[in-house]
C-alpha cells in the first residue's frame, strides 16, 4: 500500500446516477458535465488524484462514506454531485470549475501550467476567502480554505486576522438587522430587546 503524505490531495467525487462514469455520452451532454470531465484529465495530470463514484453503478461507495450517507438521506439524490477534499465535503448539488478547484487544493491555474500558492496576490486570495467564509458562515469553505491555506505556508497570525475580518463583519452585518428588527417592532435602542441576554 503507498503511503500518502501530509500534502497530497485526494478529491472524491460523488455523482448522481449516470450513464456511465462520467455523464460525457449520448447525443444530449449536459456542458457542466464535459467541463467537469475536462478539469478532472487536468488534474490528474497535475498528479493530484482524483476519484469519482457513480450511485447508479457504484451505490456501495456511497454507503461507506457517513458524510455521504447523511446527506443522501437528509437531502435526496437533489445534494449530488457532492465533492470532497481529503474527507471534507466543499460542494455539492453542482460541479465546480477549475478555479474553484485550484484554489481549494492550492493551485493557480496559468494556461495549462500550475504553480504553487506562493506569491503575495495568490497569499492575499486566499486570506480574502477565508474572510468571506466566516462572513458567511460557510464551515465548510473555511475548513477547506483553511486546510490549503495552512499547507501552503501562510502565516498563522495572518489567517487569524482574515478570519476576525470575517467575524467583524458579519457580526456588524447581524447588529445592522438587530436594529432594523427593533426599529420596526418599536424598541427603543437603549431598551432590552427581546432574547437580547441584557435582562
Amino acid at each position: 500500500m503507498q503511503e500518502t503524505t501530509k500534502t497530497a490531495t485526494l478529491i472524491e467525487v460523488y455523482d448522481p446516477a449516470m450513464c456511465c462514469s462520467t455523464g460525457v455520452c449520448g447525443s444530449d451532454v449536459d456542458d457542466a458535465l464535459v467541463d467537469f470531465a475536462n478539469d478532472v484529465k487536468w488534474l490528474k495530470a497535475q498528479g493530484v488524484e482524483v476519484v469519482r463514484f457513480n450511485l447508479g453503478q457504484e451505490p456501495e461507495a456511497f454507503k461507506k462514506s457517513p458524510q455521504i450517507l447523511t446527506r443522501l438521506q437528509t437531502e435526496g439524490s437533489a445534494c449530488l454531485p457532492i465533492i470532497m477534499i481529503n474527507g471534507e465535503i466543499v460542494a455539492e448539488s453542482g460541479y465546480p470549475d477549475r478555479a474553484q478547484i485550484s484554489s481549494w487544493i492550492g493551485l493557480a491555474t496559468v494556461g495549462q501550467t500550475v504553480t504553487k500558492i506562493g506569491t503575495n496576490g495568490q497569499k492575499t486570495d486566499f486570506l480574502q476567502q477565508l474572510e468571506a467564509a466566516v462572513a458567511e458562515a460557510d464551515e465548510n469553505k473555511l475548513r477547506a480554505v483553511f486546510l490549503v491555506a495552512e499547507e501552503a505556508g501562510l502565516d498563522k497570525q495572518a489567517i487569524a486576522t482574515a478570519m476576525q475580518k470575517g467575524l467583524n463583519k458579519r457580526i456588524a452585518e447581524t447588529n445592522t438587522i438587530v436594529k432594523a428588527a427593533n426599529e420596526v417592532l418599536g424598541i427603543p435602542q437603549s431598551a432590552c430587546a427581546p432574547g437580547g441576554g441584557c435582562c
